[in-house]
Parts: structure tokens; C-alpha cells; sequence
């Protein structure tokens, strides 16, 4: 692994494979180079140059009191991009993001759209303060954590973590010390001529029983050149369905 320092914090880093550079982004608070690193990745490397990458205030990247905002989360993505992009032949990259980290890569893919060549939107809550926020809204001690993220579940989403001590503490610290709670509510919709700006192929990954699919079937009518896919799981697809969401990304890379 590699410590990147870009945007004023240092990324944890996992580049895999070699090809066209592929870079993939996790989501929010259980997310980490895991998610992927233990599902679509080794797969999608075999084809691609595939860069895995905790965020910021995620897995062994640096704890941040702020940034953790989409403008500022696709910065820090940007940066990561240009590092890994200055030694690729290829022009141009593909993006794969779940929940907040599909968010992310949208907001990079409109600030730079001749720069991404595909774009796959796993469960993208758009609106986050909408389909996001209200799960961490009452977020603002240890009891109500314990709450709404008991052990069971958080070992569930942390497949491949190996020290609930290192979870406990970040997330107590994203929860009550950080700015996530107010990033996550002022992450307001985008609105649909702006969507129209990624004309590059998309595809839109949800689960059947999950609350995001509106947003799902909104994006694949909006977008130019999207389709929507719907598996037989809730949003956790990379934890729920990581055969069949590797199988579809790699038919659509």
C-alpha cells in the first residue's frame, strides 16, 4: 500500500493490475480499500490499471475534522487521479463508486467530463441529504451510535476489517467530532440538466430493496447513455451481492 499525499491529507492507497487506469470509491463510515479489495477488485484488474483508496477519515487514511463534503471528497479524488494518471498512455479513466463514494465520483465526472470514459454508480443515494442523512441525524453521542450501528451490523459491512478498536474509535470520531453529520445534510440533489453534462456510458447498479432505487431509475432516465440494473438485494451491494455486481461491471468495462 501507498501513503498519497494529496489535497492537504494523505490517502491510503492500493493500486492492483496494470491497463487503463480504473479507479473505485467506497462509501461512507463502513467503506473502506476493503469493499472492494475483497470483491470487484482483483477481477477488474486483470484488465485494468484498478487504484483502490480509503477516503479521507476512512481505513488507514488520515482522520480530518472537515472535507468530508462532495466538492472537496472529489478533490481529493482528483488529486489521487492526476498521480496515478501521469504515468498511464491512457488518456482518459473509468470510474466505479458505492453510495457516498458513487456520489463522489459523479461530482468528479461533472467538474472533469472529457477526463472519464465510463462511469458505474453502485446504489447512489442522490440526494445523500436525503437518502443519507437522516440515518446519522440523532448520531450525537456513543449511546445513540451503539444504536443505530450495533456490532453485529458493523462487523457485516466491515468484512475484511481487522481491528474493531481502530472502527470503534473512527467512527466515534466521524460521528461526534468531524463535520460528517453536516457535510452528509448539505449534500443537496443536482439537478437534472446538470446530470445531462455526463454523456459517457453509465451504468446504474441498485438494489431491488433498497431505498435508493428511485434515484436509480431517476439517473438511467435522465443520464444520455445510462442503464439501470437491479439486483436482488438491499444497498449494501458489495457485501450482499458481490459475485453478481462483479459479474455486471465487468460485462459493462
Amino acid at each position: 500500500m501507498t501513503m498519497l499525499e494529496t489535497n492537504g491529507v494523505r490517502l491510503n492507497c492500493q493500486p492492483l493490475g496494470s491497463g487503463p487506469l480504473l479507479v473505485m470509491c467506497h462509501g461512507l463510515v463502513f467503506g473502506s480499500i476493503a469493499t472492494w479489495y475483497f470483491t470487484a477488485a482483483a477481477k477488474l484488474a486483470t484488465r485494468f490499471h484498478v487504484v483502490l483508496y480509503d477516503q479521507r477519515g476512512h481505513g488507514k487514511s488520515d482522520l480530518t475534522a472537515s472535507g468530508y463534503d462532495l466538492e472537496t471528497q472529489a478533490s481529493d479524488l482528483a488529486g489521487l487521479i492526476e498521480h496515478y494518471q501521469s504515468s498511464s498512455l491512457h488518456k482518459k479513466m473509468t470510474l466505479v463508486g458505492h453510495s457516498y463514494g458513487a456520489l463522489i465520483a459523479m461530482h468528479y465526472a461533472l467538474r472533469y467530463p472529457d477526463r472519464v470514459d465510463k462511469l458505474a454508480l453502485i446504489d447512489a443515494p442522490l440526494p445523500a441529504s436525503r437518502y443519507v442523512y437522516p440515518s446519522m441525524a440523532g448520531v450525537d453521542s456513543r449511546e445513540a451510535l451503539d444504536r443505530c450501528f450495533p456490532t453485529n451490523i458493523r462487523q457485516k459491512m466491515m468484512q475484511g476489517s481487522r481491528s474493531a478498536q481502530r472502527l470503534q474509535e473512527r467512527m466515534d470520531y466521524l460521528f461526534l467530532q468531524s463535520t460528517l453529520r453536516a457535510d452528509v445534510a448539505a449534500a443537496h440533489d443536482i439537478e437534472d440538466k446538470v446530470l445531462r453534462h455526463l454523456t459517457m456510458p453509465v451504468l446504474c447498479l441498485y438494489g431491488r430493496d433498497s431505498d435508493c432505487l428511485a434515484a436509480g431509475e431517476r439517473l438511467a432516465r435522465v443520464l444520455p447513455d445510462a442503464r439501470l440494473e437491479v439486483l436482488p438485494c438491499g444497498h449494501f451491494i458489495p457485501v450482499e451481492a458481490p459475485e453478481a455486481m462483479t459479474s455486471h461491471l465487468d460485462a459493462f468495462l
